[in-house]
């Protein structure tokens, strides 16, 4: 099974890079995200209600591992060590139990260390590397991030997920957007899906402050996402509004004003936001750098206006000695984060809402949302394996049964009931998820 990468794929790869978000235009993919469509019901019980149609199979009480970034636990829903009250730690849990007893198998974890943020530098590629070149076959599956993967697959260490027997990637536990979006020559060396909720957790969204909105008479964030008129125009003009020096020292620091905070990585999730990107998979399954495309400059100029510094404040690199989250202490209209960040603040005593990245323009069609490249995660197969058969059925029967038991946990209990205070802001997260896209470059 194991195939040479394609010489023009290499160089391609090595031009482009990692992960984000996809399209020729504007308008372009903007299908629905399969692993993040949660069905309706949620059940424990032995019967899947999305059924893969797998054969039976006993394995003898054989270990299967999981090749998993971090080192103690982090990036992790793949194990649960027992029940502990929690919904999704206990669906955790008692889908590993279905797993285990159905195929009589021991799942396991390796931890590997950070993925990083180049493809062959961080310590979980050189560990896992070392792992294949020794044909150590003890690794089943890989679960990392998009940057280590493509490092992985450019050194030929991944099977092609689409001969793996008992893996059919066109199964809506499998995210069709990550299978079109990041394939080569119809082959596909990473995917994701039902498998994990990494991939939600790092999907990009902006919180506003409504307390802010309402005071500056500023008119609502959701309607203007209804009507189509939340574009970064829109979002500049909001943001010169709001922000000013209030203790009036002159300085313009972690304790002013602000329209917009962010992380540096907010500029990726705003490009993708605007349909630009700097790479894609063309009809021939080739990569293509589409970065001086005069859509992407563009954007790219547009970009920059919102992060003009006498409205905007870039909390990584900024005058912020002391670590200030602008947002989180009050002086903040809006602010880029992710899913896991809405998880973050519910013990916040600011009110917040949430809705999708800002269009280029109200010719846009669609809002798009990207995950984070850093955060997020991909599974693949090593080459060394020991049993291809076997980590196809267990990959299958894991999205299978994470579709059924642990995504719709995820959505309706740990971000929508417990994350979100109103229902505004769980139409705009449908929306969001609804909208979820992967850039090569």
């Amino acid at each position: 099974m194991k195939h040479t990468f394609p010489t023009l794929l290499l160089t391609a790869a090595l031009l482009l890079g990692g992960l984000a978000s996809c399209g020729d235009t504007p308008d372009a993919p903007a299908d629905t995200s399969a692993g993040t469509a949660a069905p309706e019901t949620a059940s424990t019980d032995d019967k899947l209600i999305c059924d893969p149609g797998l054969p039976a199979a006993d394995f003898g009480g054989e270990k299967f591992i999981f090749a998993m970034r971090g080192t103690d636990g982090d990036y992790n829903d793949i194990t649960a060590e027992a029940t502990d009250g929690d919904a999704l730690n206990d669906q955790i849990y008692y889908r590993n139990e279905y797993i285990e007893t159905t195929y009589n198998i021991d799942i396991d974890v390796i931890w590997c260390g950070d993925g990083g943020g180049s493809p062959t530098g961080s310590e979980m590629y050189k560990m896992v590397s070392q792992m294949v070149m020794s044909g150590d076959s003890n690794m089943d599956v890989i679960l990392t991030t998009p940057y280590c993967q493509s490092g992985l697959a450019l050194n030929n260490y991944l099977l092609d997920m689409t001969e793996l027997e008992h893996i059919n990637l066109s199964q809506p536990w499998w995210d069709q957007n990550v299978n079109s979006m990041l394939s080569f020559y119809d082959r596909i060396y990473f995917s994701v899906g039902d498998i994990t909720t990494i991939d939600n957790r790092s999907t990009a969204v902006l919180f506003f402050n409504k307390a802010m909105v309402e005071e500056y008479d500023i008119s609502s964030p959701y309607d203007a996402v209804r009507d189509g008129t939340w574009t970064i125009d829109r979002m500049i003009a909001d943001c010169k509004l709001v922000a000013a020096d209030i203790n009036g020292d002159s300085v313009r620091d972690g304790s002013d004003r602000w329209g917009f905070s962010f992380w540096t990585d907010a500029g990726y999730s705003l490009m993708h936001a605007t349909g630009s990107t700097v790479g894609r998979i063309n009809a021939k399954g080739e990569p293509e750098y589409c970065a001086m495309e005069e859509h992407f400059i563009n954007s790219y100029n547009k970009i920059v206006e919102l992060a003009d510094k006498a409205y905007s404040f870039n909390e990584a690199v900024d005058d912020n000695p002391a670590g200030v989250n602008i947002f989180a202490s009050g002086n903040g209209l809006y602010y880029w984060g992710l899913i896991s960040n809405v998880i973050g603040m519910r013990s916040s005593e600011i009110e917040f809402g949430i809705i999708p990245l800002p269009k280029l323009d109200e010719t846009q069609k669609s809002y798009y949302s990207n995950t984070n490249a850093y955060s997020t995660a991909l599974v693949s197969v090593p080459t060394t394996v020991s049993d291809p058969s076997r980590a196809g059925l267990i990959l299958e029967a894991y999205s299978a049964r994470g579709m059924q038991e642990i995504t719709p946990v995820f959505y309706d209990i740990q971000v929508m009931t417990k994350s979100l205070r109103d229902e505004d802001s769980a139409e705009m997260l449908e929306l969001i998820f609804a909208n979820q896209m992967y850039d090569i470059g």
